[in-house]
């Protein structure tokens, strides 16, 4: 099997878990809650959030940048992405900010904002 082929898997997936799991509130905080103030934190965020979700929130766009835009499931993935932005980001945003890795949101807008365009001159 070719790299873009378990790219385009591995996207999928990702997105199909964040579909499922991404929720408001994902670890049940107290509303307006300091994250600095959360004794439990960390077992909140293994608990709800865990190693899997967390590597597709961090990974997926990684994934997104080794489709080729000629590969033959492009449509399938921009339908999947398209459904992730008018539904999941702010749940994104959230799960990225819990984990510490909000930063991991800017460089992944770019990664898209690339795939899109490799997308669009194909």
């Amino acid at each position: 099997m070719e790299p873009a082929v378990h790219h385009a898997e591995i996207l999928l997936l990702c997105l199909n878990l964040m579909r499922v799991r991404l929720k408001k509130n994902i670890c049940n905080l107290d509303n307006y809650a300091v994250l600095s103030k959360v004794k439990d934190l960390s077992a909140r965020k293994r608990d709800y959030i865990g190693d899997a979700l967390e590597y597709a929130c961090r990974f997926w766009t990684k994934h997104l940048l080794g489709i080729p835009g000629t590969s033959s499931q492009v449509k399938e993935v921009q339908k999947a992405i398209d459904m992730f932005f008018t539904t999941y980001l702010p749940y994104w945003i959230e799960v990225l900010a819990l984990t510490g890795n909000l930063g991991v949101g800017i460089y992944a807008m770019n990664d898209v904002e690339q795939w899109y365009a490799l997308v669009n001159t194909v």
